[in-house]
């Protein structure tokens, strides 16, 4: 009889379980040209960024934060920096952004990578307490993007935010066409 009692608490588990994975979404965004699978809908803030030789940019920074008793705990985030007043300083923005996220803990990975023919640096980072899988690349906008997958050691790696990013390179003025 007790054996019988379980069952419905187990199922409760896996749908739960089924129901907090579905929060995920894909989101696009058309202004900064790229869509990513995020924990919810994003908050938005613009922060000053500096590049190495001293040139003042805005950043956009689009943060998501998934529930801290789910599977996919931790804070996901896309920031978007903007170089086209700032072309000739694109050779170094993806090692600016690679050395910040250096900064952050031991490296466990660095390589060059390769996402959607953009050539990219992916990254993973631990501390004690947490793990941060990042990418990082330029596109054909002149705009930089730093994915960072911010999650607890006890949860899995956010590999499928990290692999999620898709940046587009079509003008502006195309993408308002194909949109409508």
């Amino acid at each position: 009889m007790r054996f019988i009692s379980v069952i419905p608490a187990v199922v409760a588990l896996f749908l739960s379980s089924a129901a907090s994975a579905q929060v995920w979404e894909e989101y696009v965004n058309r202004d900064d040209f790229f869509q990513v699978n995020m924990p919810g809908e994003p908050m938005m803030t613009e922060v000053p960024y500096r590049t190495v030789k001293g040139t003042n940019l805005t950043a956009h920074v689009y943060t998501a934060t998934a529930n801290p008793n789910s599977i996919t705990a931790g804070t996901y985030r896309v920031t978007v920096v903007d170089y086209s007043s700032a072309q000739g300083e694109l050779g170094d923005a993806i090692e600016q952004a690679r050395q910040a996220i250096l900064a952050k803990g031991m490296v466990k990975y660095d390589d060059i990578n390769n996402l959607d023919f953009h050539r990219s640096r992916r990254i993973t980072v631990e501390d004690s307490t947490k793990r941060i899988l990042g990418e990082i690349l330029i596109s054909a906008t002149n705009r930089l993007y730093i994915v960072e997958g911010e999650t607890p050691l006890s949860v899995p790696p956010a590999a499928q935010f990290q692999a999620s990013l898709r940046v587009f390179t079509v003008p502006s003025d195309a993408l308002a066409w194909i949109w409508r």
